[in-house]
């Protein structure tokens, strides 16, 4: 995908900017409240609505083309480069650098109306970031959320399939804030169930102590990967609002509601493709058969995109190899070989093309210890 690819449903970049009203889905549902609504997220309501009042949303619309005037909603989509203009225009109105620490942390569960009560009447902790990281799969392709799932610790990451630059800090910080909060409510604020570190894959920006008021664990900045990680303990205790069958009619109203486009890329299809066949990554031909097109309309489609296959191959392999650093991983030749590369040297060689840094100077950078890593 690229900058101008429309694919991000515009109802769901409003819930972003729609942020005066709050939609109570629990009352809707009968339904006891699930948000907290502890005082720092009332008062951050209350500054928000103050100093937005004389803001024009129809007006950030219209400067990018978009005429919101007639209130249709539905079947509309924007590109990520006017979503980067709508966060531009935000920060620059109301002098707020980080306001995704701060939208982030007034939308609440109900924000996201059958979303969110998709999302919270799963039946466990597990269940509920699997269905987060779809829905952002299919509603806001320009960034990537899994799940993982160790024996200690397990962790939602957050990669960008595309370049947010020089926003990527807005929405990764309110992804994060948001999902720490939603994680709050749904474990009854059990500190032993919270997220226990927050790790951020870019510099630590100059409101970076801000984040302390978010997050009531370490924060840690210039790391091989986005991550909130908690530990594993608890991710499969049924949840107070668990209900199955309300969880999948919310989910198809929701998916009703707001079509998407996202799968209907093929180079987003190749990648989620390739992450399910990584260390026997297969060919161009192969790959075009598994998604039902010619090896020809394939590449065409890629250079379309302005990407290769090789490239989307090597997209993959990079983010398994920070998610391999990331894990506390140190064997550079257990790495080349479930990458499938010939020999270290050749890993090597790749992961300067792709980071501008060998593996031990990366490590050295993203977590400050001199080591030789394990040939």
């Amino acid at each position: 995908m690229d900058l101008d690819a429309e694919c991000i449903p515009l109802a769901h970049i409003l819930t972003y900017f729609s942020i005066r009203e709050k939609p109570r889905f629990e009352v809707d549902n009968g339904l006891a409240p699930l948000d907290s609504e502890r005082p720092s997220r009332e008062r951050h309501i209350e500054t928000l609505i103050s100093i937005t009042l004389g803001m024009d949303y129809q007006e950030m619309f219209q400067n990018l083309g978009v005429d919101l005037s007639d209130g249709v909603i539905a079947d509309r989509y924007l590109s990520t480069r006017q979503v980067l203009a709508l966060v531009e225009q935000a920060i620059d109105r109301l002098n707020m650098p980080y306001l995704g620490l701060f939208i982030g942390n007034i939308m609440t569960v109900s924000h996201y109306g059958m979303a969110g009560l998709a999302v919270v009447t799963q039946p466990n902790l597990r269940e509920c970031c699997l269905l987060l990281s779809r829905f952002c799969r299919e509603y806001f392709p320009p960034l990537e959320i899994s799940v993982h799932v160790d024996e200690d610790v397990s962790w939602i990451a957050i990669e960008e399939n595309i370049s947010l630059k020089p926003y990527q800090e807005f929405f990764i910080e309110l992804n994060f804030v948001s999902f720490y909060n939603m994680v709050y409510d749904l474990v009854g604020h059990d500190s032993k169930m919270m997220p226990i570190r927050i790790e951020l894959a870019y510099p630590e920006p100059a409101w970076g102590h801000i984040y302390r008021r978010y997050f009531n664990c370490p924060v840690v900045f210039n790391r091989p990967q986005n991550r909130m990680i908690r530990k594993t303990h608890g991710i499969d205790l049924d949840l107070p609002l668990a209900n199955r069958l309300l969880a999948i009619t919310a989910e198809k109203v929701f998916l009703q509601n707001i079509p998407t486009r996202a799968m209907k890329y093929l180079p987003l299809k190749l990648k989620h493709f390739l992450a399910r066949s990584y260390g026997a990554y297969p060919t161009l031909e192969k790959s075009a058969r598994e998604l039902g097109v010619s090896s020809r309309t394939l590449r065409r489609k890629l250079a379309e995109e302005g990407t290769s296959y090789k490239q989307e191959v090597d997209k993959v392999k990079e983010r398994f190899a920070r998610e391999y650093f990331a894990r506390g991983g140190r064997s550079v030749a257990e790495l080349a070989n479930l990458l499938g590369f010939s020999n270290t040297p050749a890993f090597t060689r790749a992961f300067k093309r792709w980071t501008s840094l060998t593996p031990s100077e990366f490590i050295l950078k993203t977590t400050g210890i001199n080591i030789e890593l394990v040939d």
